[in-house]
């Protein structure tokens, strides 16, 4: 099994944007952090429109 890291910034907002989440599931002090959800979620937005 061959796992790859992304290669642009979208793809690696979009991994850890699943990873905070994943993981604010059974951690609450990631939950308190909600807002970093945000942030990834809108710089995967962004940055996948551009391209990058």
């Amino acid at each position: 099994m061959n796992i790859s890291l992304p290669k642009t910034i979208s793809g690696w907002c979009m991994w850890l944007f699943f990873l905070w989440v994943g993981l604010s599931a059974f951690v609450p002090f990631f939950a308190g952090l909600a807002i970093v959800s945000g942030i990834l979620a809108l710089g995967y937005a962004v940055f996948s429109f551009l391209g990058m």
